[in-house]
């Protein structure tokens, strides 16, 4: 018998249910990433010698690189056990490729998919998707003549190619300059794709004014965004400034390719706004440093003509003589971009992290905040934020309770911590649209396996919150201790949460049965008691007091 108990306690051991990683999976599948990967990193083994552990790994890894937290996937994909199952490590190694894409390491990425290419025997679909990668390393690092080499002895092994493939290898090969070389998978793109237009722009097959005429149309019926960079290189030609800024904002909001090209886009983009500003202003008979004259044609060019305009706010911003200026001007273009639904590309324009934040203007500050919160970039919402005044329409406490919030979003632990104790230490009341960030917040630092600082955080702010107020704070304390074995500090909690509120409603029921439950686990057993009877004589939902019935048998 002994045997067989210590046999059934080992399988236990070695056999982790499968349940819980399929569920993280599907929530993955769902579309709900950052729940996905909150249960990844509550849920996945601390060992990576634990089993399936791999397996958890590479889906932490997807969920990373789908979130854009790409410097994490890598330095999670360079810490790799070296003894890890092979097809794991594969499903690894390809997430790290697509990481180094994405943050412009191309020979990182070559290197994870060489690997997975040439020594663990990759699946068809790996080598697939290997091989497009190794491709965009070299795109990345414009090698032009080995990305065509490699299109071609692609195109050999996967015939016939997939229209998007050679969409993409078209798309490239344009970048690259190579136009002679992109005519070989002509064939293979749509009718109506933007890669063709351009490609017949470049090849003088379609007139400029003929390429802005067919892009612009299919803009207008929603077409692909690719056609705003036809219009760019149809501007070029035709020396139309106006036109290049208006395509390359639309091109700069669009692009999702890495941060280096990004960045490229974004000086192109200055450049453009300084080019159209000079000529703006040059045409109105404007004198350089007469800020007034140039602040006034802008902000009347804002209704009519309102690139004109963020050309010239983009002018100001840099080479306005006053701070005043150069700041409202940087509000102005912000603003602007944002209310024509380019947030993206304001957020581009001022996002690059080397940038000084100090110098814009903090109510800019505040939007690009927004803007990086709303899009997923909480890294960058959190460097905008820090240090500007509170902004007009929200709290303070509130206001730094949603600087914590997008700290911890961002993965900056410590600066989460300290936003909360520098709140905690003020002594200042803590308004309800506060609290409720905090319990939020609670509740995702204990569902990504960090209770202990959830609990921290509430303990120190539920003193200066209303009493009434406080019992959802209360109630998820109560849940951290319970889980933790805690359960006289559980039951605390509980019936706090429970007394909290004087009117009885469900809520407070339910905290009081918990509690009750809790002060038996603790061996309270006459405290224990006395709730359930309580329940049983006040509460008016029948289940509540059979509930309440179950736990006084069991005393």
């Amino acid at each position: 018998m002994r045997v067989l108990i210590a046999s059934a306690m080992l399988l236990a051991l070695l056999v982790q249910p499968a349940w819980p990683l399929d569920t993280a999976r599907e929530l993955a599948a769902s579309g709900a990433a950052r729940l996905a990967l909150a249960r990844v990193e509550q849920l996945q083994p601390r060992d990576s010698a634990a089993p399936r552990w791999g397996e958890w790994e590479a889906l932490r890894l997807t969920l990373l690189v789908r979130l854009k937290q790409n410097e994490d996937a890598l330095n999670r994909v360079a810490a790799l056990p070296v003894k890890l199952p092979v097809a794991d490590l594969r499903s690894c190694l390809l997430e790290g490729a697509r990481a180094a894409i994405a943050v412009g390491k191309a020979q990182d990425a070559r290197g994870y998919a060489a690997r997975l290419l040439w020594q663990l025997d990759a699946t068809p679909a790996e080598a697939h998707t290997a091989r497009l990668l190794i491709i965009e390393s070299q795109i990345l690092e414009r090698q032009g003549d080995a990305a065509f080499r490699s299109m071609l002895r692609f195109e050999q092994d996967y015939r016939p190619l997939d229209p998007a493939v050679a969409e993409r290898f078209v798309e490239a090969l344009l970048d690259l300059g190579q136009d002679r070389q992109a005519v070989n998978w002509l064939s293979r793109v749509d009718d109506a794709s933007p890669q063709r237009l351009r490609l017949q722009l470049r090849t003088g097959l379609v007139a400029p004014e003929a390429a802005v005429a067919q892009a612009r149309a299919r803009t207008a019926k929603g077409g692909a965004a690719g056609y705003w960079h036809v219009m760019a290189e149809a501007a070029a030609i035709q020396k139309s400034r106006a036109l290049r800024v208006e395509s390359l904002e639309h091109v700069l909001h669009d692009s999702d390719g890495d941060a280096r090209r990004l960045d490229t886009l974004a000086g192109e983009l200055w450049q453009g706004y300084l080019a159209e500003a000079q000529s703006a202003a040059n045409r109105g008979g404007l004198l350089a440093g007469d800020d007034t004259a140039w602040l006034d044609l802008a902000s009347r060019r804002l209704g009519g003509d309102p690139v004109q305009s963020r050309a010239m706010f983009a002018y100001l911003s840099r080479n306005g003589g006053a701070r005043d200026v150069r700041m409202g001007a940087q509000l102005q273009l912000v603003f602007s971009l944002a209310q024509s639904g380019l947030d993206r590309t304001a957020l581009r324009l001022f996002g690059d992290g080397a940038a000084d934040v100090d110098g814009l203007d903090p109510q800019a500050r505040y939007l690009l905040g927004n803007i990086a919160e709303t899009r997923g970039f909480p890294a960058a919402a959190a460097r905008f934020w820090q240090g500007i005044p509170t902004p007009p329409g929200i709290g303070a406490e509130e206001w730094q309770m949603r600087l914590a919030t997008v700290q911890w979003s961002a993965r900056m632990t410590d600066a989460a911590a300290a936003t909360v104790r520098g709140l905690a230490k003020s002594g200042k009341p803590l308004s309800s649209p506060a609290l409720g960030r905090a319990v939020a917040l609670a509740r995702d630092m204990r569902d990504a396996g960090r209770p202990e600082l959830a609990q921290e955080m509430l303990a120190a702010l539920l003193p200066l919150a209303a009493r009434e107020q406080s019992r959802e704070g209360l109630q998820v304390l109560g849940e951290i201790a319970e889980s933790g074995g805690q359960y006289a500090r559980a039951a605390d909690y509980y019936l706090r949460a429970a007394l909290a509120n004087s009117m009885g409603d469900a809520l407070a029921l339910q905290a009081r049965l918990a509690a009750g439950v809790n002060l038996a686990r603790a061996g309270y057993k006459e405290d224990a008691r006395a709730q359930f009877q309580w329940l049983i004589q006040n509460a008016k939902d029948a289940a509540q007091r059979d509930a309440a019935r179950r736990e006084l048998s069991r005393l």
